[in-house]
């Protein structure tokens, strides 16, 4: 290379070496001879692997400082997962501090300070670095010029600093104890004497503060790393919030629960209540009738008795024998009707007794029979004017399956009722009044309940039907997606609380059967029952 400011005769050589990341430059007078060129390129060489050796030790050295980091921050959020109440930050500060210090950040005092806008109160937890407590202090905004710029420079999202020598520290220690928030200087201040000087440092995240207090200010690369420190505490500290509210919630939810069940157990007691009272208002026309036949009969009897010691006075021996004879009838009889009325009593027990959830073999035609009597002598009982009459259909072939009587008995007497309550009702679209409550004498309107069980075949999945359907108005389609839903009832204020069919729905499905209804308006409604052969 010639060069314009040296002579024609003077001429420089300029080498390149390079390697992977740069390269070495050599500048000579002369032309440089093979072996020299050599030493040149291995030196280019091995500082090229130096220079690849460093950046792999740098690079290697970033890469631990931020695993570091991310441990730090992941152990942080690991504790406050671990929060359950606010007097946890006490417990979980002393962690916070550590991970600074393996940050390599200096201090020695340090805080969460969690600031609520509704209290207007900044709640300051403070500790040293080791994890000694130095106070939890629950201050106003305006408390002092310190939380009124600490808690503007919050709702900016700003760092704030803050520097005080020693009176300055006392100075607000004496106010804190003023304020009752600290009982001892020596607490708070972490021993006999208090600090030179302190740096007060605050780094903002979405529910408070971080608070760093040093000798000396942070600079700018240890302000982000306690920034970070404060993003993944408040990640963390608002999942403790939510957790927080859904615990208050839950709470709420168990208190309302709570009172509900309390609410429906006096409800389904009521519901109980009124089911034995229509089974007695059933049970004593019921019993009525083997009753009458019991004095009747010993009416008879005792008439018979006097006709036959005046016929033995007259030595009639075969009039004797015929009235014996008539006599021993009569005591049949008699108790013949005892036996059904003490029956009639036995149930009655049964039903009104503390129901123990045994299962026991019954005959389904023999129980709906005995709960459709019952329940049609309660409406009579009810209703001077009651006049619905019932058919029965049972199939003879029905084996005895096993379920709760008392419950089941419960089933039957609310469907029979409420089959028995909507016979009477008039069509939709016509008028009148009949004998039982409805009167139509053109179409004569004889309000019918029919009770049928049948056998289901083995394709329609077995079990027991028991079907129970009435001639009344039918359910109007609006509703009858309603009518197993507890509370629902479309009987006039008082006269029912809307837990029978809901009650019955939980029975038969706690039975593994079905309980569902058809209806076609103004055609009456089907309560159909599905009871497996074995429960």
């Amino acid at each position: 290379i010639h060069f314009p400011e040296y002579p024609e005769d003077v001429v420089q050589y300029g080498y390149f070496f390079f390697f992977t990341n740069g390269g070495v430059y050599a500048w000579t007078d002369k032309e440089l001879a093979e072996d020299e060129l050599k030493i040149y390129r291995k030196f280019t060489a091995v500082l090229g692997l130096t220079y690849k050796r460093y950046k792999e030790l740098k690079e290697a050295e970033e890469r631990t400082q931020v695993a570091i980091r991310q441990s730090s921050l992941d152990r942080i959020r690991a504790e406050i997962a671990s929060m359950r109440t606010t007097d946890d930050l006490q417990r979980i500060t002393p962690s916070v501090w550590k991970e600074l210090i393996t940050l390599g950040v200096p201090f020695f005092r340090c805080g969460v300070f969690i600031i609520n806008e509704n209290e207007e109160k900044v709640h300051s937890y403070l500790s040293t670095p080791d994890g000694k407590p130095l106070g939890v202090l629950h201050l106003h905004f305006t408390s002092s010029s310190t939380t009124t710029n600490l808690v503007e420079s919050w709702r900016h999202q700003k760092v704030y600093r803050e520097h005080w020598n020693r009176e300055q520290f006392l100075l607000w220690v004496e106010s804190m104890i003023g304020q009752g928030q600290i009982t001892t200087a020596n607490t708070y201040q972490a021993g006999n004497t208090p600090p030179e000087s302190l740096t007060l440092q605050f780094v903002p995240f979405t529910q408070g503060m971080i608070y760093v207090g040093s000798e000396e200010l942070l600079n700018e690369f240890q302000i982000e790393l306690v920034q970070a420190l404060a993003d993944a505490f408040s990640t963390a500290y608002a999942r403790y919030e939510d957790f927080n509210s859904l615990e208050v919630a839950k709470q709420q939810v168990d208190n309302t629960l709570k009172e509900l069940r309390s609410a429906q157990q006096q409800l389904i007691q009521a519901e109980k209540m009124a089911s034995l009272g229509e089974l007695t208002a059933g049970i004593a026309h019921e019993i009525q009738n083997p009753l009458n036949f019991i004095n009747n009969f010993s009416e008879v009897n005792k008439e018979l008795i006097e006709e036959l010691e005046q016929e033995a006075i007259k030595g009639n021996i075969e009039e004797v024998r015929a009235l014996a004879t008539d006599l021993r009838e009569n005591e049949q009889k008699i108790n013949h009707h005892g036996k059904r009325a003490d029956a009639i009593v036995k149930g009655m027990l049964q039903h009104s007794r503390t129901n123990t959830g045994q299962k026991e073999l019954i005959d389904i035609n023999a129980l709906a029979d005995e709960y459709l009597r019952l329940s049609y002598h309660g409406c009579r009982a009810k209703d001077k004017f009651f006049n619905t009459s019932f058919i029965t259909r049972y199939d003879d072939s029905l084996k005895k399956i096993a379920v709760v009587p008392q419950e089941i008995g419960r089933v039957f007497l609310n469907i029979f009722n409420n089959a028995f309550y909507a016979a009477p009702l008039p069509p939709p679209e016509k008028t009148g009044i009949n004998s039982g409550g409805f009167k139509d004498p053109l179409l004569k309107h004889q309000p019918t309940v029919w009770v049928t069980t049948s056998k289901l075949p083995p394709s329609g999945g077995g079990g027991v039907l028991i079907s129970v359907r009435d001639n009344g108005p039918g359910i109007p389609p609006a509703i009858l997606d309603k009518i197993f839903q507890p509370f629902f009832t479309t009987k006039p204020t008082g006269q029912g609380t809307g837990l029978g069919l809901s009650l019955s729905y939980d029975i038969i499905k706690a039975h593994g059967g079905e309980l569902r209804v058809e209806t076609k308006e103004g055609e009456g409604a089907e309560f159909i029952i599905i009871l497996p052969l074995t429960t």
